[in-house]
């Protein structure tokens, strides 16, 4: 398991993970309320990339990965950043 420190590195190594093996990704999204902490996986079980934050400012970049990964994921084109 490998834990990012950067939003913008997760979102470059799940995008290329996602892009190695598109049918054997899987990607979760967990927040604790008790805890205030936001939990983003990526694995396609052999790698996983892990991503934690409690920072609120941060959001905006889960929201744009969050389109992005679910867009490809359904074969999508993803939507510009401005059409956000």
């Amino acid at each position: 398991m490998v834990a990012m420190t950067s939003i913008d590195q997760f979102a470059e190594e799940a995008a290329k993970l996602y892009a190695s093996a598109p049918a054997h990704t899987r990607y979760s999204l967990k927040y604790r309320h008790c805890d205030g902490k936001l939990q983003l996986k990526v694995t396609n079980d052999i790698v996983t990339l892990t991503y934690a934050t409690d920072q609120a400012a941060e959001l905006k970049r889960v929201e744009k990965l969050n389109a992005l990964l679910f867009a490809k994921m359904s074969g999508t084109e993803p939507l510009e950043p401005s059409a956000m």
